[in-house]
């Protein structure tokens, strides 16, 4: 008696759609500099798992052919059950969260125009489908929240990238810096300002494989390079030392720095009429004075010479200052 009323319960508040138990498994790998388990911040951790959540969800508009209901702020019943991922675990290495679709009970009455198995696994196909789609095939919900996703965990600047897959299907979707600006440009909410610029600054870190490398600039500053394999020979060239670095460089729309530079040219400063190692490097002023055969200022006397009559002079002088 006691299930009969909850199932009934369940189908007249129409609940009985969000029914599930842990389906089919996708892997979310995020790579770069501080993914591994025990260096990477929980709060990365959470934007992942929630940013995944989302980009499910707008997969699933997506795939139901319907908007997103304006005013509440929430989710259809349908896509808040699609997209009310699993967690399973976490693996070490590069980490990987292992994930499952929730798995839908049928939808009997028809209310979701879907022909697929679940909404949840359909939502997962378009989602990783966009990877190799055309721009004009690509849903635009879908480009922002893979976009956002990228944003929050700074794909191309402190990770280097996010891949998505599934034994579900063959395809697999990367979301590195590149195409971080790709699905950005058809969410049509660029949130970043490009142009050709020249940053000043010492490079380091460079990646020959990755043909990447961080730039340090005179304003102290850490910025992203990518650069052409024909540049392999200037950077190299270019690592530790002061120099010019020109290309396309894109700003923080908010604090107005350089956050990433596509190069295309680098350049020496001009040459010192001195030695520019020592010109850069730090020194003491007993150094600078034994170098130049002066001796450092000292308060033990008098910095100059004054007779009475000047000194006489100079207190008046100072007297009319003070009116």
């Amino acid at each position: 008696m006691i299930r009969v009323s909850l199932l009934r319960v369940l189908i007249v508040s129409g609940l009985w759609q969000i029914c599930r138990m842990a389906g089919e498994e996708i892997r979310v790998t995020l790579r770069g500099d501080g993914a591994e388990l025990g260096s990477i911040r929980a709060s990365d951790v959470a934007r992942l798992l929630l940013g995944m959540e989302s980009a499910v969800a707008a997969a699933s508009y997506a795939a139901l052919r319907q908007p997103r209901r304006t005013g509440t702020g929430r989710h259809r019943s349908a896509v808040e059950a699609a997209s009310r991922l699993v967690f399973q675990q976490v693996e070490p290495g590069s980490v990987v969260a292992v994930l499952s679709l929730p798995v839908l009970a049928p939808d009997d009455s028809g209310a979701l125009d879907l022909e697929l198995d679940d909404l949840a696994g359909a939502a997962f196909d378009r989602l990783v489908a966009s990877a190799g789609q055309s721009s004009e095939q690509v849903d635009a919900g879908i480009a922002r929240a893979l976009a956002d996703l990228g944003d929050g965990l700074g794909i191309g600047e402190r990770f280097d990238e996010l891949v998505i897959s599934s034994r579900r299907n063959d395809q697999v979707l990367r979301l590195d810096s590149a195409a971080r600006g790709y699905f950005r440009r058809l969410a049509g909410q660029p949130t970043i300002a490009q142009q050709s610029d020249v940053l000043v600054g010492s490079l380091r870190e460079a990646d020959f494989d990755r043909h990447t490398a961080r730039l340090q600039t005179s304003a102290n500053e850490t910025v992203t390079v990518t650069f052409p394999p024909e540049l392999d020979d200037d950077v190299h060239e270019a690592l530790r030392g002061q120099a010019e670095f020109a290309g396309e460089v894109t700003y923080d729309p908010v604090t107005e720095t350089a956050r990433r530079v596509e190069l295309r040219a680098v350049s020496t400063p001009l040459s010192l009429p001195v030695d520019a190692d020592a010109f850069w490097a730090p020194q003491s002023i007993d150094e600078l004075a034994s170098a130049q055969g002066v001796a450092p200022a000292g308060l033990d006397k008098s910095l100059f010479d004054a007779t009475e009559q000047e000194r006489r002079d100079i207190a008046e002088a100072l007297a009319e200052l003070n009116g």
